[in-house]
């Protein structure tokens, strides 16, 4: 009897490492999310602001199953997940991956104005850097443009006014300084330049002042 015993244990050893069909395999293996599931879970990931670990799990959600339902929402999701994060111009590129795939997609207006807020986000105090708030008010433009920017084109608009009225601070700025310095001619272009290019966003008065009191330095 104890030699059978043996022989069965063998035989049982046997079978469950040769890969045959077994109680073990069935309770030890984890069943795959669906690509429902996935996009759950990356979203609670979001919800938490775990971004790379949603990035991941959408990516991999991407590469899994192309024909998911909400795939153009993955696009979109793992843009917003990058700026959200602060990787603006990661994000950029995926706005802009997300308009190739998809034109015609209702959430195109917002795309494009995500877009112009990742430039927008760049912007850094009087010392920024004009190309930035230029690029910005460029991508703005691109949704006022649109045939229907819905809610997206009136918020372009404000936006658009603000990168202008940073333009027109620093040109004040500019002009500041070059009063300090004594170079009164750089200061007075500076201030013509606000009203010629940002003219009725509040700077004006200001600039017309710094013109008349340095009109003959």
């Amino acid at each position: 009897m104890k030699s059978q015993a043996v022989i069965i244990l063998v035989l049982f050893i046997t079978m469950t490492l040769s890969g045959c069909p077994s109680v073990w395999n069935l309770e030890t293996k984890n069943p795959e999310d669906t690509p429902e599931e996935t996009y759950k879970k990356a979203e609670d990931l979001l919800k938490d602001k775990k971004y790379f670990q949603a990035i991941e799990s959408l990516e991999k959600l991407k590469s899994a199953h192309p024909d998911f339902k909400q795939m153009p929402e993955v696009y979109l999701k793992i843009a917003d997940a990058f700026y959200d994060e602060g990787s603006f111009d990661k994000a950029i590129a995926r706005y802009l991956q997300f308009l190739e795939l998809y034109p015609n997609n209702p959430d195109v207006p917002r795309a494009k104005y995500q877009i112009g807020m990742a430039y927008f986000s760049q912007i850094r105090g009087t010392d920024l850097d004009n190309s930035v708030v230029r690029s910005a008010i460029q991508a703005f433009k691109v949704v006022t443009e649109l045939p229907e920017p819905g809610e997206w084109g009136k918020k372009a608009e404000e936006k658009i006014n603000e990168c202008k009225k940073k333009l027109a601070e620093k040109e004040i700025y500019k002009a500041n300084t070059y009063v300090s310095l004594g170079n009164y001619k750089a200061a007075r272009l500076a201030a013509q330049r606000v009203l010629d290019e940002f003219p009725k966003l509040g700077f004006d008065e200001v600039a017309n002042d710094l013109i008349k009191k340095y009109k003959n330095k």
